[in-house]
């Protein structure tokens, strides 16, 4: 099957036409995506772990928490009860991206910047000596949104990884740095961005994918899963201004190993 991931090497000229590539070489890879909450996932990483899973690879997906504090109303959506709710919405999710395996780490949502970081790279350890994987792809420093919990995750997947040898290659997510303004603009009217928390502009050597519209309905069928979560920007924004912000994917090769892959140095050894 082919993978529904097109490569640019930078922003195109609209009338430079795309070229068909799997820039992360994932066919028949092992990827595992470590995120902070449900729906991290769908919204960040969707498009790469579903092109492969289609790929032949096998793909895992890691939370760390179950969001079970993503309420604006504790009190009509207890912690118990949205962390059932959104761990089905998880589960539905994964299924529309072709991801079968999922870990929940349990740790309580909102907190984990107050974690040691060793102690919640030692989870991710874990998993990376279960798994074993040729590809990780989690969060950068800015965590996307500024939000606190993703640092901490992508804080502890650096270490785990870098911990790790030989080490597996490193993607972070730079979608915060290829969203269109008028997007950031929108989803910050909502309460995405943490207060006080810009994006940054994109870097010179990050990785956008231009998703086929197969691959972008794949994560809009993803998101619609979370609806718990997901509704509110779909209404907010619109069917088409949604669909727009779920073609936007990103990646930061942080590690050796990445670049190889980008390279493909790795695939000569």
């Amino acid at each position: 099957m082919r993978s529904p991931l097109t490569f640019e090497p930078r922003r195109r000229p609209a009338s430079q036409p795309a070229v068909t590539l799997d820039p992360f070489h994932l066919s028949g890879a092992t990827v595992l995506a470590v995120w902070a909450h449900p729906d991290d996932e769908s919204y960040l990483g969707g498009g790469l772990m579903a092109a492969a899973a289609a790929a032949g690879g096998r793909v895992v997906n890691v939370t760390a928490t179950l969001g079970e504090h993503g309420t604006p109303d504790p009190v009509a959506m207890p912690p118990a009860r949205l962390a059932s709710i959104r761990q089905r919405e998880l589960d539905h999710a994964l299924g529309a991206l072709g991801v079968t395996e999922s870990i929940v780490l349990g740790f309580e949502d909102g907190g984990l910047d107050a974690i040691d970081p060793q102690v919640g790279a030692r989870r991710i350890m874990t998993v990376l000596e279960d798994v074993e994987p040729d590809v990780v792809v989690s969060f950068g420093a800015d965590g996307v949104t500024g939000h606190p919990d993703h640092i901490a995750v992508g804080a502890w997947t650096e270490l785990a990884v870098a911990a790790r040898s030989p080490e597996p290659a490193l993607l972070q997510t730079a979608v915060g740095r290829w969203l269109p303004s008028d997007l950031v603009t929108a989803m910050d009217e909502l309460g995405a961005f943490f207060p006080g928390f810009t994006p940054e502009p994109s870097r010179a050597h990050d990785v956008p994918l231009a998703l086929d519209e197969a691959a972008v309905d794949m994560k809009l069928a993803a998101l619609s899963a979370h609806g718990s979560q997901t509704e509110m920007y779909r209404s907010h924004l619109g069917d088409a201004e949604y669909r727009r912000l779920a073609a936007v994917e990103a990646y930061f090769p942080a590690n050796a190993r990445a670049w190889d892959l980008l390279t493909g140095s790795a695939m000569a050894e």
